[in-house]
C-alpha cells in the first residue's frame, strides 16, 4: 500500500520528503521549509517547499507537531526513504567493522559477540536468533572426563552449535568406560537427528552389560536437557544501554522496548518470519502486526547456507532511526554470519 501511494509523488516531493527524513532522524527536530530549500543543490524557494509540505501532509507523508511550523515524516513518510534507500547503493554501504566470528571457538560465542558489535556500531537494540538444533544432525558426541566423578558431555550440531552438560557421579568413573561411551554413542546416534526414541533406544539396548546400561543411564539428563533446549536461541545486545540513549521520543517508549525483551516467544516468532523474505526487510512503526512495536521500527535479514536459511539478525529502535546504517549493518551481518556457517558446514 505505502509503495502505491509513494510511486504518486513527484519527483521533487520525493527528494523533499527524502531530506525531510534525513534532517529529522539527524537532528530529532521538526525540519522548517527553509532549512530545506537551504540545501546545497536544492533550488527551490521555501514558498514552494511550504506549498510541497501541505500535499505530503494532506496524503499522509508528513506531519506537523504541536504548533511547529516544521515537519517531520509520519510511517509512511519513512516508507518510501526507506524504500529509496533499498533501491539505491545508499543502503548498501559496507556495514560498520564487526569482529570476525572466525576468531571464536563455538557459534555461541560468535553470535553473542556479533550481537553486541551490532548494537555498539548502532546504538539499536540488536537481536541474532541462532539456527535452531530442531531436525539438525548430531554431527559429534564428546565425554570428557574431567575429574574422577565428573563427566562433560558435549553435543556438536551439524550447524555448528555446542551444547554441554556437566554429570556428577556419585563414584569415580573408570576412564576406559568413558571411552567406550563415546565411541558407542557416536556409532549409533552419529550423523543422525537426536530424538527421544532414538535416545530411548541407544541408552536401553538390551544388548548393554548391566555396567554400561548404568553408566548410560546417568548421562541420560544431558540428552533430555539437550532436547529440551533444542530450540531457537535468542543474542541480545545493546539492552543495558538503551537507558543512556536520548533518541527515544518518551520514557515510555524504552520502557515499551524493555518490556519486549521479557516476551521471548513473541520475538522469537516475530523475527523467524524474515527467514520466509530475500534480502534486508524493514516494518516502520505501524506496519508491525502487533501494536507493541508500533511505536519502534524493525530491520532485519536471514543468514545461513546458500540453499537454507538459519537465523535472522536484526535490530530495533525508534522510527527516527538512521536507516541507512542499520540496513548496512545488518545486510553486512547476515553475509558475515552467513560466510562463517558456511565454512563450519565445509
Amino acid at each position: 500500500m505505502t509503495k502505491e501511494l509513494g510511486a504518486g509523488l513527484t519527483s521533487r516531493q520525493h527528494v523533499i520528503l527524502g531530506l525531510v527524513a534525513q534532517e529529522y532522524i539527524r537532528s530529532g527536530m521538526p525540519v522548517s521549509s527553509r532549512l530545506v530549500a537551504n540545501r546545497a543543490g536544492f533550488k527551490v524557494s521555501p514558498s514552494t517547499v511550504r506549498n510541497e509540505f501541505a500535499v505530503l501532509e494532506d496524503r499522509g507523508f508528513l506531519t506537523s507537531p504541536h504548533t511547529s511550523a516544521g515537519r517531520v515524516p509520519t510511517d509512511i513518510g519513512y516508507r518510501d526513504f526507506v524504500d529509496w534507500l533499498l533501491g539505491t547503493k545508499s543502503g548498501q554501504e559496507a556495514a560498520p567493522p564487526l569482529p570476525e566470528p572466525r576468531l571464536a571457538q563455538e557459534v555461541d560465542d560468535a553470535l553473542q559477540q556479533t550481537s553486541e558489535a551490532m548494537a555498539q556500531a548502532t546504538n539499536l537494540l540488536a537481536l541474532v536468533v541462532a539456527p535452531s538444533s530442531s531436525g539438525e544432525q548430531l554431527r559429534h558426541i564428546e565425554l570428557l572426563l574431567l575429574q574422577p566423578n565428573l563427566v562433560m558431555t558435549v553435543f556438536i550440531l551439524s550447524t555448528g552449535r555446542v551444547a554441554k552438560r556437566i554429570i556428577d557421579f556419585p563414584e569415580s568413573v573408570d576412564a576406559a568406560l568413558v571411552d567406550w561411551g563415546r565411541s558407542y554413542l557416536n556409532e549409533m546416534m552419529g550423523e543422525r537427528r537426536l530424538s527421544e526414541r532414538l535416545v530411548r533406544r541407544v541408552l536401553e539396548n538390551p544388548e548393554l552389560s548391566p555396567r554400561e546400561k548404568v553408566f548410560l543411564e546417568s548421562l541420560a539428563p544431558a540428552f533430555h536437557r539437550f532436547l529440551d533446549e533444542s530450540v531457537d536461541a535468542l543474542y541480545v545486545g545493546g539492552a543495558s544501554r538503551l537507558l543512556s540513549e536520548s533518541h527515544f521520543d518518551s520514557v515510555e517508549d524504552l520502557r515499551e522496548l524493555l518490556n519486549l525483551l521479557e516476551q521471548r516467544y513473541f520475538l522469537l516468532r516475530l523475527l523467524r518470519r524474515a527467514l520466509d523474505d530475500k534480502g534486508v526487510v524493514v516494518r516502520i512503526g505501524c506496519e508491525n502486526e502487533e501494536q507493541s512495536l508500533h511505536r519502534f521500527s524493525l530491520v532485519a535479514a536471514g543468514y545461513g547456507l546458500p540453499h537454507r536459511m538459519l537465523g535472522t539478525v536484526s535490530l530495533i529502535g525508534p522510527t527516527r532511526m538512521d536507516y541507512g546504517a542499520a540496513i548496512a549493518t545488518v545486510r553486512g551481518t547476515a553475509q558475515l554470519l552467513s560466510d562463517y556457517l558456511e565454512d563450519r558446514y565445509e
